[in-house]
């Protein structure tokens, strides 16, 4: 098959995460696959660093006619079978294009806004030929806000195992950060409703109780690193490290003891399902989402939403027991390992694509 994959965001994340994975899995299955992504963004340089056809171009609503036309002439020259879109701005253009130039759809949906009910939104979400939503919560937010069942499925996005392996070192050294000192981490992206500013709220009781270190990976300004700073309380400060962006996740989270992931909408959770592949113990949001996969004490534990002090009463828990850490660590990883892996998520994925074109 001959896949074209369409990306609006510039960022990377979860998401982006997902089409570069996804690409070089059918890839490496013997089907053509190309990318249509925004110029400059992150997916951009990941995906021709790692082999795949590019194109870029201005992403934006003001640019529609343009995008769709080049997209038609790509599909073409290409000889596209399929084409899979992800975010708001490429679902538009890249399903008109589709259409018009009578080639198979298929749209994926990540995260749990749920689509308007204007008659435009209900054309964009009946034209695809198959509805991918990366977890139950998901779906399920899609068939209330009026989508058709029968187009809907559920693949799961991934983790690569081959690259966070438990066996990777871990950094502290760099740091200057002891062995005996406990690493509490978070490596999602910083938004709003990843909740960091609950976990750096919760700090602050945290650190009265047990002295530790709070870590994330993500990239930051400085305006906004200074904003979220100011909700630790200047004394424990200098227990709080921001490592902007990194490419060697696996090592961040090999150095981080407890993984702290308090986000309040969430599609699935790539930065979660990372750290339990490389056996961190979690602590979550208890939201609907998770409940799919984290069973509280046994792989994991749950604290109230957007709760500074529920999350700091949970976190001191796992500070003071190693044996629950460790428990919670290793039942994670196997989750990890049967549920999220690229393998997988790779041969679902293939078998959704297979249906689609063949279909009468």
């Amino acid at each position: 098959m001959n896949i074209f994959h369409t990306e609006t965001l510039k960022k990377w994340g979860g998401q982006q995460n997902r089409v570069l994975l996804e690409a070089l899995g059918l890839q490496d299955r013997g089907h053509k696959v190309i990318i249509a992504c925004h110029r400059e963004s992150v997916l951009s340089q990941k995906a021709k660093h790692s082999g795949i056809k590019v194109y870029e171009m201005n992403m934006v609503k003001q640019a529609y006619p343009a995008i769709i036309i080049k997209l038609i002439k790509i599909i073409r020259e290409e000889n596209i079978d399929i084409v899979s879109t992800h975010s708001s701005v490429d679902s538009w253009a890249g399903g008109i294009a589709a259409r018009l130039a009578g080639r198979k759809l298929v749209r994926f949906r990540h995260n749990l806004y749920p689509p308007g009910r204007g008659l435009l939104v209900k054309f964009i979400y009946t034209i695809p030929d198959k509805i991918i939503a990366i977890s139950n919560t998901v779906k399920d937010v899609l068939i209330n806000s009026g989508v058709n069942k029968d187009k809907l499925t559920i693949i799961p996005s991934a983790v690569d195992t081959q690259r966070f392996q438990y066996e990777v070192q871990d950094f502290r050294d760099e740091l200057k950060i002891s062995p005996e000192t406990l690493i509490i981490g978070n490596t999602s992206t910083f938004t709003e409703v990843k909740g960091q500013i609950y976990l750096l709220q919760a700090f602050n009781s945290i650190s009265k109780k047990i002295p530790c270190v709070l870590m994330f990976a993500g990239r930051l300004n400085e305006p906004s690193l200074s904003r979220y700073l100011s909700y630790v309380n200047k004394e424990f400060r200098d227990k709080v490290v921001f490592l902007g962006h990194r490419d060697d996740i696996p090592k961040v989270l090999k150095t981080i003891d407890i993984f702290v992931y308090p986000s309040y909408m969430e599609g699935l959770g790539t930065a979660l399902l990372e750290a339990m592949t490389m056996k961190r113990p979690v602590a979550v949001s208890d939201i609907p989402t998770f409940h799919e996969f984290i069973e509280d004490g046994m792989n994991g534990l749950y604290f109230k939403p957007k709760d500074p002090d529920d999350l700091a009463k949970k976190v001191v828990v796992l500070l003071q027991n190693r044996e629950l850490r460790e428990k919670l660590g290793s039942n994670a990883g196997a989750t990890a390992i049967k549920r999220f892996t690229v393998s997988r998520m790779i041969e679902l994925t293939e078998t959704c694509y297979k249906e689609v074109v063949h279909a009468i």
